[in-house]
C-alpha cells in the first residue's frame, strides 16, 4: 500500500527536482505543528523542574528548622520567595 502510494507519488511530482518544492512544504508544515507542540512539553518539564528544586529548598528549611541542623543536601545558596 505505502508502496504503491510512494509510486504514485514520485510519478506525480516528475523525480527529484518535482518532489524538492513539496518536501520544503511538507518539512515547513510540520516543524509549524511540532515546535510549538516540543516548546510546550520543554515549558512543562522546566516547571516541574522548578517546582522541584522549591521543594527540595522546602525541605532543607524544614530539618533545619525542626533539628537546628543544615541538611548536608541542602542546596547551597538559598533563593528567596517565588
Amino acid at each position: 500500500m505505502i508502496a504503491h502510494l510512494w509510486d504514485a507519488y514520485w510519478a506525480w511530482t516528475g523525480g527529484n527536482i518535482g518532489a524538492m518544492p513539496l518536501e520544503a512544504v511538507i518539512t515547513a508544515a510540520c516543524t509549524l505543528v511540532v515546535s510549538p507542540l516540543l516548546l510546550r512539553a520543554w515549558r512543562r518539564v522546566r516547571r516541574a523542574m522548578e517546582a522541584a528544586e522549591a521543594a527540595h529548598r522546602i525541605a532543607a528549611d524544614t530539618h533545619e528548622h525542626l533539628t537546628g541542623l543544615r541538611h548536608p543536601d541542602a542546596p547551597a545558596t538559598p533563593k528567596g520567595p517565588m
